[in-house]
């Protein structure tokens, strides 16, 4: 059974019961424990003052177990302190507040030692809105963000060549290098400018159908020379390492400026691939694909509620469907073909992952309502 410093325990009871709820509150968390915390552990007070004063040593992670006794619930510490920019980075003397925003109570409490302009005070919900919790709903305009992914066929990204060659010892290239291309179509002059591809997943499909190849787009070529069947180019950006082998076709935009809105109108889709395997908790600014495109209604700019039907503490995933339908993230589309779009994470409580089911109106009844 979980201890504080003190050495008393905490009752299991409730911990166990509140673990995995939206709404966290440190104050369940301590019942059965001392009245009186040790200084510079946690300030206990009224339902405002549920926080905790980072320690030299901490993270995310082990703040999460030693309290929630569920490290995988860092995400959620994270979305309620929103001033914490970086999760990797937190520091000493900063707080940890725990009162977590459900759809019916927005969070109880706000960093007083953090500028106002540095702090996004979250929308309430409606006081007669009685639904599971419909987490991210608040709107920003002009979000930067990055894609640097995309499906589809050589012929389609228009591949011209690849490098061949560099003017770098290295393996690793990237701006502002010089690299050869061994262009052959004669049609390539100087100033054309290229995105830089790799084929991370061939034959990826969707809906039944081979759809292309999974294409990591790892910069931008700049040529500068000419010359019979080779042509010389500058390494102008690089997102990721770029090597000797990598492909070059017509330019495709990485960055990009998006407005977030709430999910509106009735769209469905489910995430058939994602960019990057890696296990990410919070896959926040991911690039994830939709098995859904403008044939079903959805643009660029369309926004969705990531949701999931299970007990988190079956490790298969396994969906449950006697249970409602919660929101665990949000996605926007960035790019959109009739039959697939792309879309970046925005919002993630817990990790996004292939299979996961994606709708504007989470647990819709069969006559519409919610």
């Amino acid at each position: 059974m979980p201890r504080l410093d003190s050495g008393e325990e905490i009752t299991d009871t409730p911990i166990r019961r509140g673990m995995r709820m939206l709404s966290l509150s440190l104050l369940a968390l301590l019942a059965g424990s001392p009245a009186h915390a040790e200084e510079g552990m946690v300030s206990v007070g009224t339902p405002t003052s549920d926080y905790y004063v980072i320690q030299p040593g901490d993270t995310l992670w082990s703040i999460s177990s030693r309290f929630l006794n569920d490290p995988y619930g860092w995400p959620q510490l994270w979305s309620l302190n929103e001033y914490i920019t970086n999760p990797h980075w937190i520091y000493p003397g900063n707080r940890i507040y725990f009162r977590l925003q459900d759809h019916l109570t927005p969070p109880s409490a706000q960093p007083d030692d953090v500028p106002a302009e540095n702090v996004r005070v979250a929308q309430a919900a409606p006081a007669d809105a009685c639904d599971f919790p419909a987490r991210f709903y608040e709107s920003q305009s002009a979000t930067p963000m990055q894609a640097p992914g995309l499906i589809g066929t050589a012929e389609e990204l228009n591949i011209r060549g690849k490098i061949t060659a560099a003017d770098e010892p290295g393996t690793l290239l990237g701006a502002p290098s010089y690299v050869y291309l061994n262009v052959e179509d004669g049609d390539t002059q100087c100033g054309d400018t290229f995105s830089v591809f790799r084929v991370v997943q061939k034959k990826v499909k969707a809906n039944g159908t081979v759809l292309g190849s999974m294409y990591r787009i790892l910069g931008e070529v700049q040529v500068i020379r000419v010359d019979d069947k080779v042509a010389t180019a500058r390494i102008r950006n690089s997102y990721s390492e770029i090597e000797r082998g990598d492909v070059v076709g017509d330019l495709v935009p990485v960055g990009l400026i998006v407005d977030v809105k709430e999910p509106t109108g009735d769209l469905e889709a489910n995430i058939f691939a994602r960019l990057t395997n890696e296990q990410i908790l919070a896959n926040i600014q991911e690039t994830v694909f939709l098995d859904r495109g403008t044939a079903d209604g959805i643009k660029v700019g369309s926004s969705l509620y990531v949701v999931e039907r299970r007990d988190p503490i079956h490790l298969d995933d396994r969906a449950d469907e006697t249970l409602p339908e919660r929101v665990v993230g949000r996605v926007v589309v960035v790019r959109a073909t009739e039959d697939i779009s792309t879309a970046v994470v925005v919002n993630a409580a817990r990790d996004v992952q292939v299979g996961q089911h994606l709708t504007t109106t989470p647990n819709k009844s069969e006559n519409g309502e919610r």
